[in-house]
C-alpha cells in the first residue's frame, strides 16, 4: 500500500479511536492490524511514521489488554516501545510518546500483581503470601520500564508543564509498581515525590479543578495506606530523616509506632519530635481496631463469628498486642469458644478488615499448620 493510502487509513483509525459509534472490538482489531501492516514498510527511514507505528502498536496493546489477552498485549507493547525509541531522540513530542509507551508496558507487565479491584495482591512482604517467580520477574521488569520512563521525562525541558506533569505521573506509577512488589517504604517515598511534583505544576487555582483534586486525593489515600504498612524503625523513621514524611501525616506515624509497640519516648526520638508532642498526639488521635474470630469446621473451612467477635472500635494510645490480648482472653472465657479439638483463629487489623497477611496481630489456636 502506498504511503498516502496508509495515512488515509490512519486518519480513519483516528476517528474510530476517538469513539465513533459502531466500532466493535473485532472491527477495531482488524483496522489496527491492517493499519500496522500498511505503515510498516514506510516507517523504515521516516521517524514521524515510525512514531506513528509505535502509537498504533500501543493502541493494539491496549485493545488486547482490555479484552483479557495479556500475552498479546505484552508483545504489542514491546513493539510500541521499540518503534517509539528511535524517534524520541528527534522530537520532544516523540519522546513523550516513548515515555508513555514505557509506562503502559509496565502496567501490562505488573497486571498479575494486582487483584480485581486494582489493589496489590502481595503488599505484605516479607511475611505474607509471595508472588510466583514468573510474576515477580514481571514486576521487576515493570519497575525497570518505569525507571526508563522517568529518565526520559527528566531529559526533557522541565520548563514545559507537560513534561513536569508527565514526570509526576511517572513517579506515581513507580510507587504503584513498588507497592505491588511488597516494598511499602519505597512506594510511600514515590507517592510523596509524585504529590510534591503535582503540587509544583498545578499551582493555584489548578488544584481546585476537579480532575487535579481527584488525583491528589487518590495519591493522599495511597500514601496513608502505604505508611500504615511501613515498619516504624527503618521505615517511617527513615522517611522522616529524608524529609519524605509530610508534616500532616506525622500523627499517623506516631500512632503507627504505638500500634507496633514502640514506646512514646522511642517514637519521639525516631521521628525527631518533642516527647510532650508525641504524648499529645497519642491522647488526641485514636486508631480503629478491626477484628475477626473464625472457627474451623470439620471440612477445614473457616466460618467467621458474628458480633461481638467480629467488629471494630476506636482505640487510644494502645498497642495492637494489648488490644489483641484483651479480645482473645475475653473469647477464651466466652460461650462462643468452640469445644476441643475444634480450631479457631483471630486477626486484628488497623483501620479496615483486609487480607490476613495485612493484620497487625494474628494467631491460631491450637498452634500448628493453618488449613487453607
Amino acid at each position: 500500500m502506498e504511503r498516502r493510502a496508509a495515512l488515509r487509513l490512519d486518519a480513519q483509525w483516528a476517528k474510530v479511536r476517538a469513539g465513533r459509534p459502531g466500532s466493535a472490538p473485532e472491527r477495531r482489531e482488524r483496522m489496527l492490524t491492517d493499519l500496522i501492516t500498511a505503515l510498516a514498510p514506510h516507517a523504515v527511514d521516516d521517524p514521524a511514521l515510525t512514531a506513528t507505528l509505535g502509537l498504533r502498536y500501543g493502541d493494539l496493546a491496549r485493545h488486547h489488554f482490555d479484552i483479557g489477552r495479556r500475552e498479546e498485549a505484552l508483545a504489542a507493547a514491546s513493539a510500541a516501545v521499540r518503534h517509539s525509541a528511535g524517534p524520541a531522540a528527534h522530537d520532544p513530542e516523540h519522546a513523550r510518546q516513548y515515555a508513555r509507551a514505557l509506562i503502559s508496558q509496565a502496567v501490562y507487565l505488573a497486571e498479575p500483581l494486582s487483584d480485581e479491584l486494582g489493589l496489590p495482591r502481595y503488599a505484605f512482604h516479607p511475611h505474607g503470601e509471595q508472588p510466583s517467580a514468573e510474576d515477580r520477574l514481571a514486576g521487576l521488569a515493570a519497575v525497570e520500564s518505569t525507571h526508563r520512563a522517568i529518565a526520559v521525562w527528566e531529559g526533557l525541558d522541565q520548563g514545559d508543564p507537560r513534561n513536569q506533569e508527565g514526570l509526576a505521573q511517572a513517579h506515581a506509577f513507580l510507587g504503584d509498581r513498588l507497592e505491588e512488589l511488597g516494598r511499602p517504604v519505597d512506594a510511600a517515598e514515590w507517592a510523596v515525590r509524585a504529590e510534591r511534583a503535582f503540587h509544583a505544576v498545578w499551582t493555584e487555582p489548578d488544584p481546585a479543578r476537579r480532575a487535579h483534586a481527584a488525583v491528589l486525593e487518590h495519591l493522599g489515600d495511597q500514601l496513608q495506606r502505604r505508611l500504615r504498612r511501613c515498619p516504624f524503625d527503618g521505615g517511617l523513621t527513615q522517611l522522616r530523616k529524608r524529609e519524605l514524611l509530610p508534616d500532616r501525616l506525622l500523627p499517623l506515624a506516631v500512632v503507627a509506632g504505638r500500634i507496633e509497640g514502640v514506646g512514646p519516648d522511642a517514637i519521639a526520638e525516631g521521628l525527631g519530635l518533642e516527647r510532650t508532642e508525641v504524648r499529645r498526639i497519642l491522647r488526641a488521635h485514636c486508631w480503629r481496631a478491626v477484628w475477626r474470630f473464625d472457627v474451623c469446621g470439620a471440612d477445614g473451612s473457616w466460618r467467621p463469628l458474628a458480633y461481638p467477635w467480629r467488629g471494630m472500635d476506636a482505640v487510644t494510645d494502645r498497642t495492637a498486642h494489648a488490644v489483641a490480648t484483651e479480645l482473645t482472653e475475653a473469647f477464651r472465657d466466652s460461650a462462643a469458644l468452640p469445644p476441643a479439638p475444634a480450631r479457631w483463629r483471630f486477626a486484628l487489623w488497623w483501620d479496615e478488615e483486609d487480607h490476613l497477611d495485612g493484620s497487625r496481630f494474628r494467631m491460631t489456636s491450637p498452634p500448628g499448620p493453618v488449613p487453607s
